[in-house]
């Protein structure tokens, strides 16, 4: 059971589902860390929490690169003390083009970011969960980790090893009371959402692929992670929770 004092690490905190869920989580007591490469979005967002009379901390931090990775951490630890909730949320999506158009940079850039972080934060952090007893790691993944995307291989990719790294995970620390379990939004309204700018009519297209005819707000998102690190969720370990509004269960014609 989390304490109402427990620290809540989330990383991409400044925008959309990360920002969302750093609110969720400071509304309900936790202390949050927010990382982010966007120091002015998170310390904006710092503001409003700590003037609604919640905790919360920025963090600068490029989660690809492991020296700003172990800084963050070092940071996070002196001022709040031990890390007991960890949400993997930070993410880039990359250009919309075919696998032979993406070259070494672009691959690089959307794994660093991706999956290397990931296993930057779970690697320092996991062993010292296992000392204390507790902990919780919400994985941020997609419904694109399920399935395949045309021109978007390279986030396909990541985050299909992604859903794969949450279940290892699961497997390997849950007899030491730590739970990891992954989040699979389909389209949420966030600036990596849809893209009309980048894809002609991409909101009428996701609209008519929807069984609901919406998108989820990051809220939505939120209300889920928060639910995966609460007292009632103990048991559930290794789950791939998909928030698409049904798009994939959805191969008919109509």
């Amino acid at each position: 059971m989390t304490s109402p004092l427990s620290v809540a690490l989330v990383t991409g905190a400044g925008h959309g589902i990360g920002a969302a869920i750093s609110r969720k989580f400071a509304e309900n007591g936790l202390i949050v860390a927010m990382l982010d490469i966007d120091e002015a979005a998170t310390k904006k967002l710092e503001k409003i929490i700590l003037s609604s009379g919640g905790q919360a901390l920025t963090v600068p931090c490029d989660v690809s690169n492991k020296g700003s990775v172990e800084s963050a951490l070092s940071l996070v630890e002196s001022k709040l003390g031990s890390i007991s909730i960890l949400v993997n949320n930070a993410g880039v999506g990359g250009p919309f083009h075919r696998i032979d158009e993406v070259n070494d940079e672009e691959w690089d850039w959307i794994i660093n970011t991706n999956l290397r972080s990931l296993f930057f934060f779970c690697r320092a952090l996991l062993p010292k969960m296992k000392a204390s007893g507790f902990g919780r790691i919400v994985n941020l993944a997609s419904v694109q980790g399920l399935v395949g995307a045309a021109r978007s291989s390279t986030y396909v990719a990541s985050k299909h090893a992604m859903v794969g790294y949450t279940k290892a995970i699961a497997a390997e620390w849950g007899e030491f009371g730590i739970t990891c379990n992954a989040l699979c939004p389909g389209y949420v309204d966030t600036r990596l959402g849809v893209q009309d700018s980048q894809v002609s009519n991409h909101f009428a297209k996701v609209l008519a692929k929807s069984p609901v005819k919406r998108i989820a707000s990051p809220s939505e998102v939120a209300t889920w992670a928060h639910h995966l690190i609460g007292p009632d969720s103990g048991y559930l370990n290794g789950s791939i929770i998909v928030l698409d509004g049904g798009m994939s269960s959805h191969l008919g014609i109509d």
